[in-house]
């Protein structure tokens, strides 16, 4: 039979042209497939519940969408002689994979290829001891210092010096003290200067006036921590994104070879089988480079957008957010909107918002946003409250009040590290709507590091998603600054798919480093350890089992991209985000599965990579070279391109596209 009823209903209405229409009306109509794709372990991913996924072995493909799904011998009967065969050989096929938190128009730029094609791009990265280690704030300072100052002799005046330290628990304490804008302006007067850390960031008097002048806006107060005078702010990834994308590519001109980098970097998300991904869109650069491939038709992959303009740098967000009405679902099929994210409500690492008791030194190196409109939270206190997240509250209550007047219909992810953040956001939520509101919001939390058993039972009844990440930082945190009862709240994915929460995967794919199998993290994820074997959080909270791994990568995340009825599963009348493993994802063990990558991805019907194993033919970006391959052994129509592809510069617009 065929692999679900809807396929069963394409094959009854090809018998039944067949017969009554006529040879012309058939040509016309055309009720064969483009291409088929046979011989396949096929998981469709077509239900919520693993235990229900239909299993199949070929899949027909029409136009950009599935056609139908069903035995080898059902889907031959939709082949015509113009058909192109695909013999998946016995290989597991899944839908395309959905990375549901990746920022990949900002770490494109952490791409060797990229920083090769954009010198002007790099950074110093300084990785220095921990505190456990010995490393002291002065010794540090002074490796940082010594790092700035000989950058500055190699350097012509009015280049920027980046520099990216670790690790944060020394690097928070030193900003601030012993690194502090007048410092830097001493050291650097001729360059823009700034160094930034998990946590934190402190810039030099050029920096300021670079962001002024790009921006056109006085930074606000309550952008710094202490003072403008000292130069430091707890912001630190928003900074430096708009720095590099926004403000170093204009000055540079180096706009289109970035634009080129950003596509190169979608490709090879596509070369390990990522069709879609879900990032914010905050630095005008990020969405005039995204806005400008789908216009010429360059994207490889698909990308949903949330936008964050004006924020973190103007004051003035309640009154922006108020005029600028709704994107939600606007775009076309590889581009488009779903709403309004605010980024961090709180940062990352030590620098998250939490409610378990602590120290007064770690409680105040938290940061939580200033509480506003009568909301309470305990543990949230002068101690851990910091004046620059309170302009990312300001967003998130403007959108919930915009959301609750019924001007928005949805809100997409915000970065929420501590359950002290977690709790803002849902009663945020909760004081300007029903719970039957705000399901319909999609809403959706990036990262899930600390989050408390009644907060999963409120987000399964908010119709809350969690994007989770695999990353053991706070882990650790958690083991050493808060006491190891605590680590039940460190990535309970196992207690929140059993409550019911829609719980997603993130920063699988290709972000920050070129990866081999999209499934490395998952190994981490049904096994709970790290590559070193040692236990992250809780065992307990293991992904089940690669089933339901799979639908997080998958088909968990169609929804709060606001595409299920297109995107994240083999299924009739879906897109045709197919790709081919190099092996049988059922069988393979659970330590090897991150040896299991994409032969074969098609996005919408056409081949954006192939690997020789499957048929002999080679299509793909060479990261190493930075060129692209095209050895086509096995005749075919399917692929994408068949020469290099390059975006008109950037000031051509559409190109008459």
């Amino acid at each position: 039979m065929f692999g679900s009823k809807h396929s069963l209903v394409a094959h009854i209405l090809v018998v039944l042209l067949t017969y009554t229409l006529g040879t012309a009306v058939l040509a016309d109509v055309a009720p064969y497939a483009d291409s088929v794709i046979i011989n396949g372990n096929v998981i469709t991913a077509d239900n919520d519940n693993p235990d229900l996924i239909t299993m199949a072995e070929a899949v027909a493909v029409r136009g950009d969408k599935i056609m139908a799904v069903g035995s080898n011998e059902e889907i031959q009967q939709l082949v015509a002689d113009w058909t192109e065969v695909v013999d998946a050989k016995g290989n597991t096929v899944i839908p395309g994979l959905i990375d549901s938190h990746n920022h990949l128009y900002e770490h494109t730029l952490d791409f060797p290829w990229s920083l090769k094609q954009i010198p002007e791009m790099l950074e110093i990265r300084i990785g220095a001891k921990g505190e456990d280690e010995g490393m002291t704030v002065d010794e540090f300072t002074n490796i940082v210092l010594s790092a700035i100052k000989a950058m500055t002799t190699k350097l012509p005046e009015g280049h920027w010096i980046r520099v990216n330290a670790r690790p944060p628990d020394v690097a928070v304490k030193a900003f601030g003290t012993t690194i502090t804008r007048d410092i830097l302006d001493d050291l650097t007067p001729n360059h823009p200067t700034y160094i930034t850390t998990r946590g934190g960031s402190v810039v030099n008097t050029k920096t300021i006036e670079a962001f002024e002048a790009f921006y056109g806006t006085r930074m606000p107060e309550d952008y710094w921590l202490v003072s403008r005078e000292l130069g430091t702010s707890g912001e630190y990834n928003d900074f430096d994104r708009c720095a590099k994308i926004d403000i170093i590519n204009t000055q540079f001109g180096t706009f289109d070879r970035y634009i080129n980098a950003y596509m190169q970097s979608m490709q090879v998300n596509a070369q390990i089988g990522v069709t879609a991904y879900k990032t914010h869109l905050q630095c005008e650069g990020g969405f005039s480079a995204s806005s400008h491939l789908d216009r010429n038709d360059l994207m490889p992959i698909r990308l949903a957008w949330g936008h964050r303009w004006w924020q973190p740098f103007s004051s003035n967000i309640h009154e922006m957010y108020r005029r600028i009405g709704d994107f939600t679902g606007y775009g076309s099929d590889f581009l488009w909107s779903i709403g309004s994210s605010v980024g961090g409500i709180d940062a990352g690492g030590v620098g998250w918002c939490s409610t378990i008791p602590a120290a007064d030194s770690i409680k105040n190196r938290e940061q939580c946003p200033p509480l506003i409109n009568d909301i309470e939270i305990e543990d949230i206190t002068d101690a851990n409250i910091v004046p620059n997240r309170g302009r990312r509250l300001e967003h998130l209550d403007t959108l919930a009040e915009l959301a609750g007047e019924g001007r928005l219909s949805g809100i997409p992810g915000w970065h929420v590290a501590g359950d002290g953040a977690v709790e803002v956001l849902q009663k945020t939520y909760r004081k300007y709507m029903s719970d039957d509101r705000i399901r319909n919001l999609r809403i959706q939390a990036d990262h899930c590091f600390g989050i408390r058993p009644d907060q999963i039972q409120m987000a399964a009844r908010m119709g809350q998603t969690f994007a989770c990440n695999f990353d053991t930082e706070n882990t650790r945190i958690i083991e050493k600054d808060y006491g190891e009862e605590y680590l039940a709240w460190n990535a309970p994915v196992a207690s929140m798919l059993k409550a019911g929460v829609n719980t997603v995967l993130g920063s699988f794919g290709t972000y920050g480093r070129l990866r081999f199998s999209p499934f490395e993290d998952g190994v981490h994820w049904l096994t709970r350890e790290d590559e070193n074997g040692d236990t992250w959080g809780l065992k307990d909270e293991a992904v089940p089992d690669r089933l339901t791994l799979l639908l997080m990568m998958s088909r968990f995340g169609g929804h709060p991209l606001w595409r299920e009825n297109a995107i994240g599963s083999i299924e009739v009348g879906k897109l045709a985000d197919i790709v081919i493993l190099n092996g049988d994802y059922m069988s393979v063990p659970v330590q090897d599965l991150d040896q299991l990558t994409s032969i074969f991805t098609m996005v919408g019907g056409k081949v954006n990579f192939e690997d020789p194993l499957l048929r002999g033919n080679t299509l793909r970006f060479n990261s190493d070279t930075i060129d692209w391959t095209f050895d086509m052994q096995t005749p075919t129509t399917l692929w994408r391109w068949t020469e290099t592809p390059v975006a008109p510069p950037f000031l051509q617009g559409a190109n008459g596209y």
